[in-house]
């Protein structure tokens, strides 16, 4: 019984973070790519 609700936390939990980490991983993209276009806009 323990295992079956283990798995369904798991199946619900898995793909939230996996949301959340790749926002984060765009957001340091997003972060870099902004301070590119800053630097290329000031030259």
């Amino acid at each position: 019984m323990k295992s079956r609700i283990l798995k369904a936390v798991i199946a619900i939990v898995a793909p939230l973070m996996v949301e959340f980490i790749i926002k984060k991983v765009l957001q340091k993209i997003d972060k870099k790519e902004d301070g590119k276009k800053q630097l290329s806009a000031s030259t």
